[in-house]
């Protein structure tokens, strides 16, 4: 099974010659699945919204989208504080449910906020007893179980902008000791893969870059997923100008992923 991973399209702020690539790129890769890992707009404007779903559309694939922090209504205050995220799910609701292929599920997690009683909204706050509940899904002991949202748990090695997830420590605590094997964020703008240790286990947090034009010491680039019975094997795609070019994030035994 092949997944796309995309994150921080920031449609209002995007790269035209990146999106136009990756169009016909992605089809290429012919992927099961593309997930987004949030921030799908820049200022959480209706027309932003409106291109946004229409080149999700025209993917073709099915497609699971969770919000980021710049899917708020950026300057509609009462909105934000009140109903951030309506506006998303008015254009994504469609792409919201789980996705189930073959002996792979991915769900969502919506991480982000319109607004925190701390100086940086935009960073993200995990609701443990959503989370939990989403961990405790019975879905049988063959399905390798993926979790997507926006924002890192433990904040990516060596990424350019560090992350504070509230509750991200605990949120990261629980993901090892449960069934989930990988963890699909954004944020960060930098490709990333890392096997994540925690004292009672362990998982695959995987970061994607961004096709927009706020980069942070990386090309514009999405990653792909390649999941096999035994291994999988994560490759990021980077944007040179013209094409992308596949790079090579690591490779992992799926056992080593749950292995305690």
């Amino acid at each position: 099974m092949r997944i796309v991973q995309l994150a921080d399209l920031h449609f209002g702020a995007e790269d035209p010659r990146a999106m136009d690539a990756a169009t016909d790129y992605i089809g290429h890769l012919a992927p099961d699945v593309i997930v987004v890992s949030g921030d799908m707009t820049q200022r959480g404007k209706h027309r932003e919204f409106q291109m946004a779903r229409e080149w999700i559309d025209n993917l073709k694939r099915p497609c699971l989208v969770v919000p980021g922090n710049h899917d708020t209504p950026l300057l509609n205050l009462v909105s934000r504080a009140s109903s951030p995220f309506q506006r998303h799910d008015s254009y994504f609701d469609p792409y919201a449910s789980m996705l189930r292929v073959d002996e792979v599920r991915i769900d969502g997690l919506n991480t982000a906020r319109g607004w925190q009683a701390r100086s940086n909204w935009a960073e993200g706050s995990v609701r443990l007893r959503h989370l939990d509940t989403i961990l405790k899904r019975d879905t049988g002991p063959d399905i390798f179980r993926v979790l997507a949202c926006h924002h890192p748990f433990r904040s990516p090695k060596d990424a350019p902008l560090r992350t504070r997830t509230r509750r991200g420590a605990a949120a990261s605590d629980m993901l090892a000791q449960s069934e989930v094997s990988v963890l699909l964020t954004g944020h960060v703008h930098t490709p990333h893969a890392e096997l994540i240790e925690e004292p009672n286990g362990r998982y695959l947090a995987i970061s994607a870059g961004t096709l927009s034009t706020r980069l942070r010491n990386a090309p514009p680039a999405f990653n792909s997923l390649d999941i096999r019975p035994t291994s999988l094997s994560v490759i990021t795609h980077d944007f040179d100008g013209s094409a992308f070019e596949p790079r090579a994030l690591g490779s992992w035994k799926t056992a080593q992923l749950k292995q305690k």
